[in-house]
């Protein structure tokens, strides 16, 4: 089915301004291929006998269960990334699949609570369990159509300000600072970049720092996604 745009055009209107900045956290990433990282870092160590400050040694991810019938896929365009960018950006994304497609984050979803209540706020009349499915599904407000996809068309800019990201309701595109992106861990990347595309599927969070704020759908999946990452 061809994807068409369905939303009149309101360029003058910033659908996001998000996130709260939040510190660069100091997490050492795992490794996907731990076998080829450690094969490498042998190597490295190998070269470099004299060297008095030897690198880590690589971490195997605690890869999360697989939710049965979970399939959210990515499609993804990058612009004014350099190679080294590019790859983190991409490796986040692919740890966010995992993350998005386990159990645990099923439940997580789930089980999210606002002030006693599982509920999550601005959560357009929908239980979690809607909320999770329309994750799920991918389909975003611009393109409706169910295809358990998440299509993504991220741009890269600086800006000495306080705007880790932000989006417009009339466009695919997410742009990100890389103020905050080249010192972030993967998991604040992969919150990022989901906590921008809830807006995509209709989800919305009141524009000022309010205690409810964190409990809303872009703030509180991205929670779970940033933390779901680190923790692998």
């Amino acid at each position: 089915m061809t994807k068409k745009l369905i939303l009149p055009l309101l360029t003058s209107l910033i659908f996001s301004a998000c996130q709260d900045p939040a510190p660069s956290d100091q997490v050492t990433a795992c490794s996907l291929n731990y076998e080829q990282a450690m094969r490498e870092y042998e190597e490295l160590i190998t070269d470099n006998d004299q060297n008095n400050d030897p690198p880590s040694m690589p971490r195997e991810c605690k890869i999360p269960e697989v939710e049965p019938g979970a399939n959210l896929v990515f499609s993804v365009v990058l612009k004014d990334f350099n190679f080294e960018q590019e790859d983190k950006m991409k490796d986040a994304l692919e740890r966010a699949k995992i993350v998005l497609n386990s159990k645990i984050f099923r439940e997580r979803v789930l089980n999210h609570t606002f002030e006693g209540q599982t509920t999550f706020v601005d959560n357009n009349g929908m239980s979690n369990e809607e909320i999770y499915n329309s994750i799920m599904e991918g389909a975003e407000t611009l393109f409706p159509e169910v295809d358990e996809e998440m299509d993504l068309d991220i741009t890269l800019y600086y800006r000495n300000n306080s705007t880790v990201g932000y989006t417009y309701p009339d466009t695919t595109r997410i742009w990100v600072n890389s103020k905050f992106f080249n010192t972030y861990s993967l998991g604040q990347v992969a919150a990022n970049v989901v906590h921008e595309w809830t807006h995509k599927l209709g989800y919305d969070h009141s524009r000022g720092s309010t205690p409810q704020r964190p409990f809303s759908v872009p703030y509180g999946v991205g929670t779970i996604i940033k933390e779901l990452v680190d923790g692998m």
